[in-house]
């Protein structure tokens, strides 16, 4: 039959329309990453800034890690805003929405309950209502980070997501810097929420005497500060001149954060100007400081201090007005307020009624009372954080380290410390409250003078230690060793990495750099050797003796590999739902935090567990045979994601996503890793873990090196959006020299930032 025109037009312009529209996509596709790429940071060339005194020169290596020479400390702050800008501008401006309360309106109603949480703590509420009180110079130096990160916003195109998002950033203030500054030193109590929730719920299910066992529990673990009797989700440690191979000072560094996100928090710069700043390490994107690193005299890291800076009262309600509620002195007024809060794709704005008293912010009320939290941000100067990170930045012995390290706001962190000179030392910079009663983790009568703090310890008090007889001290988020602060320090401890770090650094024998990146690849659990006993014990009892010899005989490392290791993790997992699930714990998942703790220290005066635990773990072992033996790496996996890959075809375009990786380790290894258990598929998915490494020998100091997770770039069509991910699966070093000659040599690329002509 024969085709009539029509109908051979009818398909001749079919075929020409999907031809069009298969160019139309190939175009979009390419072209399309070709315009994007263009918003990539120019790393070469001369760029014009206003406000410069001169010109300032900036090295890249290969990896993309930016040296900043300059001639005053401004022109160096200026240049770093500018780079932050440039390679972490879209992660800048999320922390930005997070720390304001403002994060829904650009990720939508899933925001919202995360705005409502930072409008009711304030943090930019305060810094806007009580503006704090800044040096000239330290004013002078945030004017000029400012500047940097401004004048990037101006010339240059804005990253991929910005544009996919159709989000305009505005411009920063310093307010945003405060309010950051402000943010992070609540933000490290968030990585003990399950803890601090868990130890809560049993003060709450079980009174006094469940505060009784939870005060025991730092007995089973190693203090960071020696005692006189030597008692047996970051690490760092230092190791004295007498231990080491060459006769100089070491030291190691590896904080866990969550590292399932790109970029990671930490962008590695060096900051060297012919005025004060001469350091290098990681930065945190939007602060204009280095967290972690060295100035070439000292070396400086810090882990979490899980100190419990909060308290909780329950005050009742006045009965005449319940505008009111009665405190130690008798009425005291409940303010209310009324937040805003915009969401991305709805008009109308969604209002929450906020509710605080002079004793802190109110969280829940019922008919009689008002519940309130306290938190030690509350109380402190918020310039603490700022005006000490640029004199521990500049710090060049330990007394004045000691002096900026020990007093930075509300910020509770673990400060390990080590010199040129040969000396090591620890600090704690917790504002630890003065306590004048011992229910620790309750709900407390509100109407209690006693029950509120005394003020602060003096930071000169606080736990600290210099050159100790053992000639190591490390932190592992364990507690500092309470008999020296001479006030109770509740808090929500682990202990486990620091018994592996103790085994480690106790040992009769001298060390290197070598061994202490070894250290932070290690991999062995102290919660797999502590328990492993009772696994083999339990495969004996159920006739697999053969697979009970090889658990006797294993080492406890949690390697990718090892299917011992694929069976611990599992059987750990299924354990405590069986001991836990029927028991008096308002949620068995309670019990899974409090596992190590609770088996390690048993309580004697309650009963959490509602079967023995023998029994416990038969079931727990069958429910782990069901499935196998499988190596550690086919259960236990690690996905990157960039905030937008949850767009599944733009996720595919840019190639936003790094994953599944299989990986090893566990909570109990120095190469930790946290990780989320899934029980449907008994899966686990890797959550945090070493979210950067860094190592000196002070033997030399241009050996010292340096890795994060992924790379410098959040922008994910740079060549360093993920150059560092090989290096931080497998170890490998990348070593940042410090003198300048060297710099220059290693250096792959330089740029110029130019006065720009009136």
């Amino acid at each position: 039959m024969t085709k009539t025109p029509l109908k051979l037009n009818i398909k001749r312009i079919f075929i020409t329309s999907l031809l069009s529209l298969i160019a139309l996509l190939i175009a979009a596709w390419f072209g399309g990453r070709w315009y994007l790429e263009r918003s990539v940071m120019p790393m070469s060339g001369q760029i014009a800034l206003t406000g410069l005194d001169a010109q300032v020169e900036i090295h890249f290596d290969a990896r993309g890690i930016p040296r900043i020479y300059s001639d005053t400390d401004a022109d160096a702050l200026r240049a770093l805003g500018w780079l932050h800008a440039g390679e972490r501008l879209f992660q800048m401006e999320l922390m930005r929405k997070v720390a304001r309360g403002e994060i829904a309106e650009i990720i939508g109603p899933s925001g919202l309950e995360s705005d409502v949480l930072h409008r009711q703590f304030g943090f930019a509420r305060r810094i806007e209502q009580q503006p704090p009180t800044l040096s000239t110079e330290v004013r002078g130096l945030l004017n000029a980070y400012i500047s940097g990160i401004n004048q990037y916003l101006e010339h240059q195109p804005n990253p991929p997501s910005f544009k996919l998002l159709g989000q305009t950033p505005e411009p920063w203030q310093i307010n945003d810097v405060l309010t950051l500054a402000y943010y992070q030193t609540w933000y490290p109590q968030t990585l003990i929420q399950r803890l601090s929730e868990a130890w809560r719920a049993v003060a709450e299910t079980h009174g006094d005497a469940g505060t009784d066992w939870l005060k025991q529990l730092p007995d089973w673990g190693l203090p960071s500060i020696p005692t006189a009797r030597m008692t047996e989700a970051s690490n760092t440690w230092v190791v004295a001149p007498e231990k080491s191979v060459s006769g100089h000072a070491l030291h190691a560094s590896d904080p866990h954060l969550d590292y399932t996100m790109v970029p990671g928090l930490w962008y590695a710069a060096g900051l060297h100007s012919n005025e004060s700043l001469n350091v290098v390490g990681v930065t945190p994107p939007g602060l204009p400081f280095v967290a972690m690193g060295h100035n070439g005299r000292i070396a400086f890291a810090f882990t979490v201090a899980p100190v419990d800076l909060f308290e909780w009262y329950r005050l009742p309600f006045d009965p005449e007005d319940r505008e009111y509620v009665l405190g130690p002195e008798g009425r005291e007024a409940v303010h209310t307020r009324t937040e805003h809060l915009r969401l991305r794709g709805q008009e109308q704005a969604v209002t929450r009624d906020i509710q605080s008293t002079a004793r802190g912010i109110a969280l829940d009320s019922d008919d009689e009372a008002l519940t309130v939290m306290h938190w030690a941000g509350f109380d402190l100067p918020v310039t603490g954080l700022i005006e000490h990170a640029f004199e521990l930045n500049r710090a060049g012995n330990f007394d004045q380290f000691r002096a900026a390290a020990g007093d930075m706001g509300a910020l509770s962190v673990n400060w390990s410390y080590s010199d040129r000179a040969g000396n090591i030392g620890y600090v704690q910079s917790t504002p630890v409250p003065k306590r004048r009663h011992l229910q620790f983790y309750q709900i407390l009568d509100g109407r209690s003078a006693e029950n509120y703090w005394a003020g602060y310890l003096e930071p000169q008090a606080r736990p600290y230690a210099l050159n100790p007889e053992q000639q190591w001290l490390a932190n592992a988020n364990n507690h500092a060793g309470t008999e020296h602060a001479g006030w109770p320090m509740p808090g929500y401890y682990k202990h486990l990495r620091m018994h592996r770090a103790a085994d480690w650094l106790s040992r009769e024998r001298m060390f290197d750099a070598e061994d202490m990146r070894l250290m932070q690849l290690d991999q062995r659990s102290e919660r797999a050797v502590q328990w492993k006993s009772l696994l083999a014990d339990t495969a004996e009892r159920t006739r697999r003796n053969g697979l009970a010899g090889e658990l006797r005989a294993w080492n406890g490392n949690m390697a990718a590999e090892s299917d011992l290791a694929g069976l611990f993790a599992r059987w750990w997992q299924f354990l405590p739902q069986h001991l836990f699930e029927t028991s008096e714990l308002e949620d068995w998942r309670i019990g899974r935090t409090l596992l190590d703790d609770w088996m390690s220290l048993p309580p004697q005066d309650i009963e959490i567990a509602a079967i023995e635990l023998e029994q416990a773990a038969e079931r727990a072992f069958e429910d782990a045979l069901k499935l196998g033996l499988r190596p550690l790496g086919s259960i236990q996996h690690l996905t990157i994601r960039h905030p937008m890959a949850s767009a599944g075809l733009l996720d595919r375009w840019l190639n936003l996503s790094r994953g599944p990786i299989p990986i090893g380790g566990g909570p109990g290894s120095l190469n930790v890793t946290y990780h989320r258990w899934h029980a449907e598929q008994a899966r686990l998915s890797a959550a945090a873990g070493p979210s950067m490494r860094f190592v000196m020998d002070w033997a030399d100091p241009d050996a010292f090196t340096l890795n994060t997770t992924m790379g410098q770039s959040g922008h994910p069509l740079s060549p360093h959006f993920d150059d560092f991910l090989e290096s931080f699966l497998t170890g490998e070093p990348w070593t940042v020299p410090f003198s300048p000659e060297l710099v220059r040599e290693r250096s792959v690329s330089t740029l110029w930032l130019v006065p720009k002509s009136p």
